[in-house]
């Protein structure tokens, strides 16, 4: 396999308005991420940007097909790359500055220890509290845990100076070190520990970094007040700051004893002393601090002042605002009744004409009442809006107090003093208690307001994208903060120029840490502004390219997770098992967070970016969460512990769980020091030590070995297996974990379910369980942080397989669990039978270098091809006599060829379906390969193909059960490659390098052509080579036009074949087909249902002029075409009272063209054979007389009438109860448009044929030579058919379109709008003039529909866009499908306008050429969708309004194929 072939590409397809901030896509270094167009953006000039290279676009490939080229970008660096791309308005061609849309694409970092990759998915990474460490040269001792247990990253908090709370992320200087490193300790010397971390040890060190607050004694704020939230650049948190200093002062009386007399005592312990607080603060004492003054007016100086305003104004408003109000327009300073209004706006309000004024000074009298009585709404509505927040606080700080003093499951603080205050500030206030009233003075000093900053914190249920601490937020002030009351929010402002020293501050401890660790783990994350965070990543980035960024988000929201994911470029999201409630949650999350199912198919190197969940850092105990050994109970510690290990992503744990602390480790008040390996205080048999060591040695060689599959299997409510495969040596390990959430519980399990081996049971792993050797707990040790004692590690390694105490193994088939209680874990180790691994090994072997399916390929002819990938279940029962294929619980593919299977396939590989009905009957057995190989046989010239089919195929029945859907798809698309490869092949040489449409329509094509006993052509001359014993005929549609009578129709033929055949090459089975139907010509028609031309029916007046169209292209694009004019006609109705059967003649095809012409030069009308309900039940008698003519006045084709239909649009009405039985829906009668156009080509054809010797005739008379009468048509199409700009008449509706026909019966019908002008233009698009040609197709777009193009004007009282044939309703319109062609979107039609709307641009050229361009490549868009998300694989007969599937319609059908191919191979050929 080449380099090129191996490097992995992701396909980000673009869609105009997607803007995907919450939408993660992973990939890796040395990855391709390629842009493609979506739908919404064919046609259009789109400018790709990315972050990887900013300020210039992407380059598109070269090639106008835009469902081809692409743009990419090749991933070396890691980190978030945001991508956004601009479209190119139609009006200029300058591009929008505007985004369409955007999104990000994520490189993950590249780790390495000593210069060895080390997978993400296999870190195991143990978390310390830096305080409890030590000074510095006693780190080692005690890190030396994490490396005797198996560890391989190490995480610290912060290493930098802490502030006055002790707390591990309140920093009080971010550029000093812990004050217990000791002295002389410096940062180099934390770089150097680090770097022998790594190479003596193996273990990489990744620390927090906090930059969203700082300790409240830092120095640095005191000399940048600045960098906080405060009441002098925040004046809007003034009123909080009040509010603050009132519930301050409250706590301090009641930890004074002041409000004893009222029920409160200083020490709060009870229900009534709650209740008793709840009531004063909310009557006595937050009233008087009347909040609601900060946001009201001084009404009485505003009234006064509005006096003045409107007096100086002379009179009333000339401009008044109805129906609006006086607004508050809030003070920015926020002081108390410091709000004013508009008063220019108040004016143009107020200040009105007064009917009930008998002055000018009474006027203003009652002007200025009226806005003092509105102003005073308005105060009170401020006054209401501030009393409903007073209540939203009380509510805030009651949940604080209750949980704080009384609740169960609280601290129960009990005395309120100054260590445990009744309610936490919110503000730092450096200044003595003076009184909330008189410190209320400090928020507004110019000075010491800058010094009253807001702590920091977090809030229940905000969005992680608003800063709490802005104007916007109410957060202070309703008191919703979960506030920090040691650290200080930190204030960035929008840009590095509001806060510089900040900026440089952090940006220099950013990237000091970056230098020396090789991660990052972001405290506060969703806190901290999301600018902030980009701006100084990227600063870590400059000095550590991979570095490691994790983050523990609480947004509440996994969209908002992915948007921090994306925004910051985090590696791993911290996900945490004791969120887990119960095994089946925590297995669950197991699950979720990494790795494939096991058994899930192979992808492919380039294949579309999938939608990603973030990358997890699992830990079984975060150093924020109470210990297990409370919540759950300590015989879970180990089974939780191996559960994480099969979890295929970054696991982790924090110091302490695996020795059994018993408590919590607390971030704040905890000071004693983690145990030490210098003087024994810890070895490896405290705890689960031993047991870690195994665990995370299996998580690092699982990871590194490539098992990236994951099974969870719930055995019971408490037991959970978990298997871990390798998709390519297909071992497997299975751990099974015995977890105990319920404390103190113990289970002895009986019944379990057996684990099936599925292989050769090739170890037993380990048998481990924590066992209680005391029941007592000892006295917790005061001096340094100490693991239970009572608990001991049980451990076997490499079991025996007779050995085992924890399970039994019967006959190599299953293992039984045994002795399995609480605690216990158990794994194992499989590997694939000799058998299975001999399966594989063939299975690579032959697909990888075998060339016996090319060499079988190769003998096919084409006709084999159609059975190979197709045919539909009516098909292969005319043709094997049997049917599909029935897969259970889902029925039988659409196709009994490979086609069928492969959308289902690639379905279940895109979506790791593997709980879909196939793959569980593949599963359960190979009866589809037998299928399979079974039917193939059946065909005689598949029978070599079928040979090798079967012997790729063998090895599936020793591939174990749950891989069997995986190679099987493997297999299948393997074979399915190489036939379309061989396919694609013997076509034009320019299919092969066309667009992705172009070759799925011309494969699309192999399903229509063939030979079906039945159903096959009129006999053709003997002389004719064949490489098969039957020529192929050309399906109309499946499948409903696939086999006997109803597979081969004149008319659908034709319209088809140009695009279906002569496009794709196949000129052989063309001729066949053309000098085939030739054969039947009678009357001058070529049959409508051509019945093997036995009971060929000659009703239709446009299917000779298809045919005649087809001969034209053939002519025109085969090699040496023009030598079929010469080819024998085989005519078995020599006349038109011939028999079949009784007389035959042959003839050169020009002979027969001839005819045909001359028929209809002359006038044809005769009376159908056997007319009458045996050959039409509902056609009237009149219905049955065909007629057609030249009209010597125009040229015109014309003919019908009004109770036959002889176009393409034939539905015959049905229903006697809603009175249309008998009664065409569209006879089109007189002169059909695209018959003169049809005409009018085949004309000049004949002309130019003459002129160049290849033809004898010059035409059907002297008169009238072909060139005369194509230039009668010409000369009067125009003015019979176009509707001018300014013509009137009865029937006139739409001006600037082509009428439908002319001399119509009926009269109105000539002027509806229709489709069927298209195809006039498209086969003549000279014929019209083009800029009139260019009106009418603008007209005609309210026709088109998303695929398709409406078969009637959406305002014609005829229309309806829903068809359906089994409506026996009594609505004239839709009974039994009587709108079949009134309105359903027609999509063959669709790909006549597409090729004119590209010829008329093409004549035109200029703006109008490129918006013919752009049209058709957006509307290609929509087909390419459609072909790709139907089971199909191809394009449908019709879909009903607005593109909306039509159960009655072919799902595929020939000429909708062939018609847009022939759109695609001509816009390839135009140049933009």
């Amino acid at each position: 396999m080449t380099q090129k072939e191996q490097t992995e590409i992701r396909i980000i397809v673009l869609e105009d308005g997607e803007r995907l901030d919450s939408v993660i896509r992973k990939v890796e270094k040395g990855w391709i991420v390629r842009f493609k167009r979506g739908s919404s953006l064919l046609g259009k000039k789109v400018s790709v940007y990315t972050t990887v290279s900013p300020g210039s676009p992407l380059k598109w490939s070269e090639g106008k097909d835009h469902l081809s080229v692409f743009c990419e970008v090749k991933c070396q660096e890691a980190g978030s790359f945001r991508y956004h791309f601009i479209v190119e308005s139609e009006e200029s061609e300058t591009a929008e500055t505007v985004e369409s849309g955007h999104g990000y694409f994520l490189v993950m970092p590249g780790l390495q220890i000593n210069g060895k990759p080390l997978n993400l998915d296999g870190i195991c990474c143990q978390t310390y509290l830096t305080k409890l460490l030590g000074p510095l040269n006693e780190w080692k001792d005690r890190l030396k845990v994490a490396h005797e247990t198996g560890y391989n990253m190490i995480h610290l908090t912060p290493i930098h100076e802490l502030g006055v709370s002790n707390s591990a992320y309140s920093l009080s200087n971010h550029h000093s070190l812990i004050q217990t490193l000791g002295e002389g300790a410096g940062f180099q010397d934390i770089q150097n520990l680090v770097e022998d971390l790594e190479k003596s040890w193996g273990i990489l060190t990744v620390q927090d970094v906090v930059w969203n607050h700082a300790a409240k004694n830092a120095k640095w704020l005191m000399e940048h007040p600045e960098s906080a939230y405060n009441c002098s650049n925040s004046p809007h948190l003034r009123p909080a700051y009040v509010i603050d200093r009132v519930y301050h002062e409250f706590g301090k009386q009641v930890s004074e004893g002041v409000w004893e007399h009222r029920g409160v005592p200083a020490v709060v312990e009870n229900i009534h002393h709650v209740n008793a607080i709840e009531y004063l603060l909310r009557a006595e004492v937050l009233p008087k601090a009347e909040l609601h003054e900060f946001f009201q007016v001084d009404l009485k100086a505003m009234v006064n002042l509005f006096e003045m305003f409107i007096k100086q104004a002379g009179g009333p408003t000339q401009d008044p605002l109805d129906g609006q109000d006086v607004e508050i327009v809030q003070d920015s300073e926020f002081r108390r009744f410091g709000s004013t209004v508009d008063f220019e706006r108040s004016a143009r309000i107020f200040n009105r004409e007064r009917g009930d004024a008998g002055s000018e000074e009474e006027r203003v009298q009652k002007c200025v009442q009226s806005f003092s009585a509105a102003l005073h709404q308005k105060n009170l509505d401020a006054a209401r809006d501030a009393w409903e927040i007073i209540l939203a606080g009380l509510r805030a700080v009651m949940g604080g107090i209750t949980y704080e003093r009384i609740a169960e499951n609280g601290p129960k603080k009990g005395r309120v003093n100054e260590e445990n205050p009744l309610t936490t500030d919110y503000f730092l206030h450096l200044e003595g208690d003076l009184g909330w009233r008189n410190e209320e003075k400090f928020a507004y000093d110019e000075e010491k307001s800058k010094f009253l900053m807001a702590f920091n914190g977090w809030v229940m249920s905000s969005d992680p994208m608003k800063n709490f601490a802005l104007k916007d937020s109410q957060t202070y002030l309703r008191r919703e903060l979960v506030c920090w009351g040691d650290s200080v929010k930190l204030n960035y402002g929008e840009k590095e120029t509001d806060s510089p020293f900040l900026w440089d501050y952090m940006k220099e401890y950013t990237q000091q840490a970056a230098r020396m660790f090789h991660g990052l783990r972001i405290d506060n994350a969703h806190g901290t502004p999301i600018h902030v965070a980009e701006k100084l990543l990227k600063c870590a980035r400059e000095v550590r390219s991979d570095i490691y960024v994790f983050a523990e988000l609480f947004t509440g929201s996994e969209q908002a997770d992915n948007m921090f994911v994306n925004r910051l470029g985090i590696s791993s999201l911290i996900r945490e098992a004791q969120s887990a409630g119960d095994s089946h949650e925590q297995g669950r999350l197991v699950y979720r967070y990494g790795g494939d199912c096991v058994g899930a198919f192979k992808q492919k190197s380039a294949r579309l970016a999938p939608n990603s969940i973030a990358h997890g850092l699992f830990l079984d105990q975060s150093h924020d969460n109470p210990s297990p050994i409370h919540t759950r109970s300590p015989f879970d510690i180990l089974p939780t512990a191996a559960m994480l290990t099969m979890a295929s992503c970054a696991v982790g744990s924090t110091r302490g769980y695996d020795e059994l602390v018993r408590d919590h480790i607390h971030v704040v008040h905890e000071t004693r020091p983690y145990a030490s390996c210098a003087n024994n205080q810890i070895t490896e048999n405290q705890g689960i030590i031993k047991g870690r060591k195994i665990l995370n040695k299996l998580h690092t060689s699982l990871a590194q070995d490539g098992f990236t599959q994951v099974f969870v299997d719930q055995m019971n409510p408490d037991i959970v297996g978990i298997t871990r495969h390798n998709p390519r040596s297909h071992e497997t390990v299975v751990v099974v974990s015995h977890t105990a959430f319920s404390k103190n519980y113990v289970n002895w399990p009986g019944g379990l379910k057996h684990i099936p081996i599925g292989g050769v049971l090739d170890s037993v792993l380990f048998e481990m369980k924590l066992n209680k050797i005391e029941e007592e707990w000892g006295d917790e040790n005061q001096n340094y942080l100490q693991g239970l004692e009572n608990f001991q590690m049980e451990i076997r390694e490499n079991v025996g397989f007779e050995d085992g105490t924890m399970f039994r193994v019967h006959g190599g088939e299953y293992i039984e669990l045994t002795n399995f209680s609480s605690g216990s874990v158990i794994g194992f180790k499989i590997r694939p039978k000799e058998e299975a691994a001999n399966a594989f090994e063939q299975i690579h072997r032959e697909i990888e270098s075998s060339t016996d399916l090319d060499q079988a390929l190769a003998t096919l002819t084409y006709q084999s091809f159609a059975p190979l990938l197709f045919h539909c279940e009516s098909e292969d029962y005319a043709t094997i006599g049997q049917g599909g294929y029935e897969v259970p619980n889902y029925g039988k593919f659409v196709y009994c060829g490979l086609q069928g299977l492969i959308p289902i396939l690639e379905k279940i590989r895109d979506n790791n379906d593997l709980g879909h009905p196939l793959c569980q009957n593949l599963r359960d057995g190979t009866w589809l390969c037998d299928y399979i190989v079974g039917r193939l046989k059946k065909f005689d010239r598949l029978r070599n193909v079928a040979d090798v089919v079967e012997s790729l195929l063998r090895p599936l029945e020793h591939v174990p059960y749950y891989l069997r859907p995986c190679y099987f798809e493997t297999i299948i698309s393997f074979i399915y490659g190489k036939v379309r490869a061989e396919v694609l092949r013997r076509m034009a040489p320019e299919i092969q390098t066309s667009s992705a449409l172009i070759r799925h329509l011309s494969i699309s094509t192999i399903e229509f052509l063939g030979y079906i006993p039945g159903a096959g052509l009129a006999p053709i001359p003997e002389s004719l080579q064949l490489e098969d014993d039957h020529p192929s005929s050309l399906a109309a549609g499946l499948t409903h036009f696939a086999v006997g009578i109803w597979r081969n129709w004149g008319r659908d033929t034709f319209i088809a074949l140009p695009g279906c055949l002569l496009s794709t090459g196949r000129f052989q089975e063309a001729r066949q087909i053309i000098l085939s139907f030739g054969g039947a010509l009678r009357h001058g028609l070529i049959p409508n249902l051509l019945a093997e031309g036995i009971g060929a029916r000659y009703n239709c007046r446009d299917a000779t002029w298809f045919w005649l169209v087809s001969i034209v292209k053939y002519v025109e694009m085969a090699p040496n075409g023009h030598e079929i004019l010469g080819d024998v006609v085989r005519r078995i109705y020599p006349k038109d009272n011939t028999v079949y059967g009784e007389e035959e003649k042959e003839q050169k095809l020009i002979d027969t063209i001839y005819e045909a012409m001359d028929k209809h030069f002359g006038g044809i009308d005769f009376r159908e054979r056997n007319a009458g309900p045996q050959i039409d039940e509902q056609m009237r008698d009149e219905g049955f007389q065909v007629t057609a003519g030249v009209s010597r006045s125009t040229g015109f084709i014309h003919g019908g009438n009004r109770w036959n239909c002889g176009t393409w649009m034939d539905k015959m009405g049905s229903s006697e109860r809603a009175g249309n039985k008998g009664e065409p829906a569209t006879p089109r009668d007189g002169a059909a448009v695209e018959l003169q156009g049809l005409a009018y080509r085949t004309l000049r054809a004949l002309a130019d044929w003459n002129k160049k010797g290849l033809i004898e005739r010059k035409g059907v008379s002297d008169e009238w030579s072909w060139s005369f009468w194509a230039e009668k048509i010409r000369r009067n199409f125009e003015k019979k058919f176009y509707v001018e700009t300014g013509a009137q008449g009865e029937y006139v509706n739409r001006r600037e379109i082509v009428k439908d026909s002319f001399g119509s019966s009926q009269g109105f019908t000539d002027f509806q709008l229709r489709c069927n002008f298209a195809i006039t233009l498209a086969v003549a698009p000279d014929l019209l003039d083009a800029k009139k040609a260019w009106k009418a197709l603008n007209s005609a777009e309210v026709l088109l529909g998303p695929l398709g193009i409406k078969t009637l004007d959406p305002t014609d009282w005829g229309y309806n866009g829903y068809y359906n044939n089994d409506d026996d309703g009594t609505d004239k319109v839709t009974a039994k499908g009587w709108n079949y062609h009134q309105g359903p979107e027609w999509l063959f039609v669709a790909g006549y306008y597409l090729q004119a709307r590209l010829k008329i641009g093409e004549i035109l050229g200029g703006v109008e050429k490129r918006y013919a361009i752009r049209q058709v490549q957006e509307r290609l868009g929509n087909a390419y969708r459609h072909i790709i998300d139907s089971p199909w694989r191809s394009l449908p007969e019709l879909t009903n309004a607005g593109g909306e599937y039509c159960r009655q319609s072919c799902d595929a059908q020939a000429w909708s194929v062939g018609c847009l191919m022939e759109a695609c191979i001509k816009l390839n050929t135009i140049d933009e």
